[in-house]
């Protein structure tokens, strides 16, 4: 096992240690009490406390993409309400930050630590998740994921300028191997995942890192060697296809 996973796992074990420890407890129940009192949708579901709630968020739990994209959504909005429901749409947005260290190449490109990555990456989640809080954004999870990854990509960009060359290789290949390990949330990799040989490259990747990832067409352009107008239009006709 490399380093760099052993460090990445040890993190997300002590995380999940430290969420196991609460998820079950009196103030878990008093938490997910004080968000049904504020939220129908969350009153109907079947849990007692926010490890439950936590649990319904997982791919296979039986809730739909649809159905879990509320539940977040409602999270965030609602995050104010008590002091375990930001902690509890951190645990749930874990999986998805390991994919925006996988996405960033792991800061490779900038010379950063994969391991201290992960933990600024979790750190920055939840600011995003403190500030954000009350606001009702119907896709929470890509919208925070994407913030935490712009905010994250500035840092290391600002901290190694002459990175930029490395950057656009590292991304660029990451880029590509994102669609094929989508995340819980991530209905557009889903759909384009599905096509598979059938889709269009560059359409794909220019939908994908534009409405997903969040680069404009001229990023885009640089990391894929092709010019903002042809990615565009091809990132155009590969939405009328699949949304």
């Amino acid at each position: 096992m490399s380093t760099m996973t052993t460090y990445t796992t040890k993190q997300l074990d002590q995380m999940r240690s430290e969420w196991i420890a609460i998820e079950h407890s009196s103030a878990s129940r008093a938490a997910f009490q004080c968000l049904c009192s504020h939220s129908d949708a969350l009153e109907t579901l079947s849990a007692r406390d926010l490890g439950d709630l936590v649990r319904l968020l997982e791919p296979r739990s039986g809730l739909s993409s649809p159905e879990r994209a509320q539940v977040v959504s409602e999270l965030l909005r609602l995050a104010e309400s008590h002091p375990l429901v930001p902690r509890a749409l951190l645990q749930t947005l874990l999986p998805g930050l390991v994919g925006v260290a996988r996405r960033l190449g792991w800061g490779r490109w900038a010379g950063a630590d994969p391991g201290a990555l992960l933990a600024d990456l979790i750190t920055l989640c939840f600011e995003v998740i403190t500030e954000w809080r009350g606001q009702c954004r119907p896709y929470a999870a890509p919208d925070v994921l994407n913030a935490v990854r712009c905010r994250m990509r500035r840092q290391l960009a600002n901290h190694h300028p002459t990175a930029s060359l490395d950057e656009e290789r590292a991304l660029a290949s990451a880029l590509c191997m994102a669609i094929e390990d989508t995340e819980p949330f991530d209905e557009i990799g889903a759909r384009l995942k599905a096509l598979g040989n059938d889709r269009d490259p560059i359409g794909a990747a220019g939908l994908y890192g534009r409405e997903v990832l969040g680069y404009s067409y001229r990023e885009l352009s640089a990391m894929l060697g092709v010019s903002p107008r042809t990615i565009a239009e091809a990132s155009r006709r590969m939405a009328m296809r699949i949304l």
